[in-house]
């Protein structure tokens, strides 16, 4: 699933059988019902689930924007559709929370009303790490 060969911590969110891969220096520092967070040495990835029947595939651009405005996001434009995510649906925007840059990611699951908010902080401004940011995302599935 990765493309870049660097995300070989495989990851298993038991409370909402979804499955993604993160790099090998993270460290899981929670996984339960209210979410789950990992820190690495220079990222943090979290992923938060909520509940909304009313959200759907043709809402998650607006939705993320929504979301990006609500957590004070600055520097951020239009959000990016990933129209397939291994079953999922979602979109991203970049943008900054108090001078870090992060990815903010929402997720629809087409099967159920959870949907999911994913926030990854870069702490290097390197390619590096926005590549493996973006392979977490496209490594993120339902089992």
């Amino acid at each position: 699933m990765a493309s870049h060969g660097e995300l070989q911590v495989e990851c298993d969110w038991e409370a909402y059988q979804l499955y993604f891969e993160l790099p090998e220096d993270f460290v899981v520092t929670e996984n339960d019902s209210e979410g789950f967070y990992a820190e690495g040495d220079a990222m943090e990835f979290g992923i938060f689930p909520f509940a909304d029947a009313n959200i759907d595939t043709s809402d998650i651009a607006y939705f993320t924007l929504e979301l990006a405005a609500e957590l004070d996001l600055d520097n951020y434009d239009d959000a990016d559709v990933i129209e397939d995510l291994n079953g999922l649906e979602g979109a991203y925007v970049e943008g900054e929370i108090d001078g870090v840059r992060v990815v903010l990611l929402g997720i629809i699951d087409p099967e159920t009303d959870t949907n999911f908010f994913a926030l990854i902080k870069f702490y290097d401004d390197d390619e590096v790490a926005e590549e493996a940011a973006f392979d977490i995302i496209m490594s993120i599935e339902p089992y």
